[in-house]
C-alpha cells in the first residue's frame, strides 16, 4: 500500500507549467501551441493551467516578463563586469543585438505575440501591461546606468526605452527574414548609432 500522493505546491505547479510552455511555444509557435500539450508536458491536466493562468496569452505574457527581466539582469551584470565606461554605449548595443541574434526562439515569440496583440483584444490587454512594465524598468535601468557613467540623455528616458523596444521588434523581424544583411554586426551598429544620437 502506498500513501497519498503529496500535493504539488502552487509555486512548483506554476514553474513547471512555465517551463513546459517555453518548450512547447518554442517548438510549435504561439498560435499552434495547445494548452493540453503544455499541461501534459508539465505533468498536469489542462485544469492546472486555468487554475494558475487566465489562458494561453497570460502564460506567454508571464514567460516574456520572466525572460526579459532575466536578460536585463544578466546584461547589466556583464556590462558592469567589463568596466569599460568609454565603450558603454557599444556594450549596451551589443547586448541588445545579441539578444536578437542568439536567442532566435524568444525573438520569434516576441514578434508573434506582438502581431497577435494587434487583432486580439485579450492578448493585447495582457501583452500591453507587460510591455509597459518592462519599458518602465528599462527606462529606470538606463537612467541609473547613464548617471553612473556620466552620460547625459538627450531625450526622456521613457522615450529612449520605447525607441529601443521598437527597434528590437523591428530588427528581430528583419533578422528573421533576412539574416544575411540584418546580421549581428548590422544590428549592433543600428543600436550603437541610435544610442549615440540620443545621448550626450
Amino acid at each position: 500500500m502506498t500513501g497519498p500522493v503529496p500535493r504539488v505546491r502552487r509555486d512548483e505547479v506554476r514553474r513547471r507549467l512555465l517551463d513546459a510552455a517555453a518548450v512547447v511555444f518554442a517548438e510549435r509557435g504561439y498560435q499552434a501551441a495547445r494548452l493540453d500539450e503544455i499541461a501534459h508536458a508539465a505533468g498536469f491536466t489542462k485544469g492546472a493551467v486555468y487554475s494558475n493562468f487566465a489562458g494561453k496569452h497570460a502564460l506567454l505574457a508571464e514567460l516574456i516578463d520572466q525572460h526579459v527581466r532575466t536578460e536585463f539582469a544578466v546584461n547589466a551584470d556583464e556590462i558592469r563586469a567589463r568596466n569599460r565606461p568609454d565603450q558603454a554605449l557599444e556594450d549596451i548595443a551589443g547586448a541588445f543585438a545579441a539578444g536578437i541574434v542568439e536567442e532566435g526562439t524568444w525573438t520569434r515569440l516576441l514578434v508573434e505575440i506582438a502581431q497577435q496583440a494587434g487583432h486580439d483584444a485579450d492578448v493585447r490587454e495582457v501583452y500591453v501591461g507587460v510591455r509597459r512594465t518592462l519599458r518602465d524598468e528599462l527606462a529606470a535601468a538606463l537612467t541609473k546606468a547613464f548617471d553612473e557613467l556620466g552620460i547625459e540623455l538627450a531625450v526622456p528616458a521613457q522615450q529612449l526605452a520605447l525607441t529601443l523596444q521598437s527597434l528590437r521588434l523591428g530588427l528581430a523581424l528583419e533578422h528573421g527574414t533576412d539574416p544575411e544583411q540584418a546580421d549581428l554586426a548590422a544590428i549592433r551598429a543600428v543600436f550603437t548609432d541610435t544610442l549615440r544620437g540620443l545621448t550626450r
